[in-house]
């Protein structure tokens, strides 16, 4: 302490003999260039002057400095907050703004899902910073950008949010794909994504990065649930999905289950086709798949979907026969979906990633009464994702004292790190940067309740149950056994 009051006196005395300098005309601006801090400099921020001179300076140097004594002063380097000072509370990035770059679909093919991912998120920075909207002193600003789950235009955003923006996070993408293509742009500049609600393996495995992290699922994740609950109700399966990175990471993961399980495809019964017909993203009209479904003559169809195409799909599915003929197991999708399009499907069984009734907590009852306070209905299926992803946010942030570097979050996030979000514990694998939580085996039984109470829990599967192997690749493999 006493060093720092030296050091202050220093500075200060240095400023007024600059002033003096100044106004004599006795040296140009370069120099006196020398910059006092606006606030006043803490142990953990300033480093101690190396030498301290013999005595004060008098009024007489002041009047009549010297070349020498005008060159000399120079600021003093400021030290990298210690662990020392982390540990005593201090806030060394206090005051600098945070910039969270939120990455969302409102607009495009999983336009129906960004809603529920951006109002758990802006939620979840509520609860996790006790309404401040601060987090060891920086004040948050998010900046939010719709790439419609075009992976260029998530590529492009990225980099404004990066370079334009400020960004010292990336969070979101409703989309695999656009997930998948903002990996690199995170890489390159050196900043922590994390993934969330995108689903797709390949994030956390073959396209692993060390800065990026999910707190959505995967899945195989899905699959290790929906597995064990289909296996027991047929021998021979089939699955139809979407043509994209979800639904080809969905379906060979559902695959490598349910074969493992001994349960036997159908159709396209290869590694490569994982037994599964697949359809555009953007299609309606169903009827020729549907029809090879009916052709397979399998015990049970697997669908993996996202976005708007549920609602026809099982429309067109009832008009067929589909529920007829075999049992049907599926994610479960969010509220409006299933409003729309489960009416002749009630009864049909599957993994849900979340729905408000299911978790019995203090974080799920607190985020379930403000979203209706502020939005009028009840968190939909990606509000806790949502909410996980600021809470993840703002407790490693907490953790390193507001350093945002990758090289410092990365250390906290590999280190067993976990967080309480509303569906209960999650814990970050260090080796894969997989987020194991808990998943929900359940049946539709309404798509009228006036409160969206649309199902009902057959199983609740918890973290231990739903984690999957590590499948990291080349360079990274041997993490996994680390």
């Amino acid at each position: 302490m006493k060093n720092r009051r030296m050091l202050l006196i220093v500075l200060s005395l240095l400023t007024m003999l600059a002033l003096t300098i100044s106004a004599c005309g006795g040296a140009t601006p370069e120099t006196v260039a020398t910059e006092v801090p606006a606030v006043e400099p803490t142990e953990a921020v300033v480093a101690e002057p190396t030498e301290a001179p013999a005595e004060e300076p008098t009024e007489e140097v002041a009047e009549e400095p010297t070349e020498e004594v005008a060159e000399e002063p120079t600021e003093a380097p400021a030290e990298e907050p210690t662990e020392e000072a982390a540990a005593e509370g201090e806030q060394p990035f206090a005051g600098e703004e945070l910039v969270i770059g939120l990455m969302t679909d409102k607009s495009g093919a999983l336009a129906i899902y960004g809603p529920s991912q951006t109002q758990g998120f802006y939620l979840g920075l509520e609860y996790a910073t006790e309404g401040t909207m601060e987090v060891a002193g920086r004040p948050i600003r998010v900046v939010e950008m719709d790439n419609s789950s075009d992976p260029d235009t998530a590529v492009t955003q990225a980099r404004e949010l990066i370079e334009a923006e400020g960004a010292d996070i990336l969070i979101g993408n409703v989309s695999s794909s656009a997930a998948l293509a903002t990996i690199p742009v995170a890489e390159e500049n050196d900043v922590i994504y994390i993934a969330e609600p995108a689903a797709a393996p390949a994030i956390t495995a073959e396209n692993f990065s060390p800065n990026t992290f999910r707190t959505s699922r995967t899945s195989v994740q899905d699959a290790l649930v929906m597995g064990s609950g289909l296996l027991g109700m047929g021998e021979t399966f089939v699955q139809i999905a979407p043509d994209n990175a979800f639904g080809i990471g969905s379906a060979c993961a559902f695959y490598a289950i349910v074969t493992g399980g001994g349960g036997q495809f159908t159709t396209n019964d290869t590694a490569e086709g994982c037994g599964t017909i697949y359809a555009p993203i953007e299609t309606t009209d169903f009827t020729s798949y549907i029809n090879q479904i009916l052709d397979s003559g399998a015990d049970v169809l697997i669908v993996s979907w996202a976005g708007a195409g549920f609602a026809p799909m099982f429309q067109q599915m009832s008009q067929l026969g589909v529920f007829d003929e075999m049992t049907v197991g599926t994610g479960v999708g969010d509220n409006q979906t299933l409003a729309a399009g489960y009416a002749d499907a009630l009864g049909v069984v599957g993994i849900q990633v979340y729905h408000y009734t299911l978790p019995n907590n203090e974080i799920n009852d607190w985020l379930v009464e403000r979203h209706m306070e502020e939005h009028g209905t009840p968190p939909d299926l990606w509000a806790s994702g949502g909410m996980m992803a600021a809470i993840m946010a703002v407790e490693g942030l907490e953790a390193t004292n507001g350093d945002s570097s990758a090289e410092a979050l990365r250390t906290v996030y590999e280190d067993n790190f976990s967080f309480e979000g509303p569906k209960g514990t999650t814990t970050i694998r260090a080796s894969d940067h997989v987020a194991l939580q808990t998943l929900y085996f359940v049946r539709v039984v309404s798509v009228t309740d006036a409160e969206f109470r649309f199902v009902e829990l057959v199983e609740e599967f918890g973290p231990e149950r739903t984690e999957p192997p590590c499948n990291l690749v080349d360079a990274y493999a041997d993490r996994c056994t680390e």
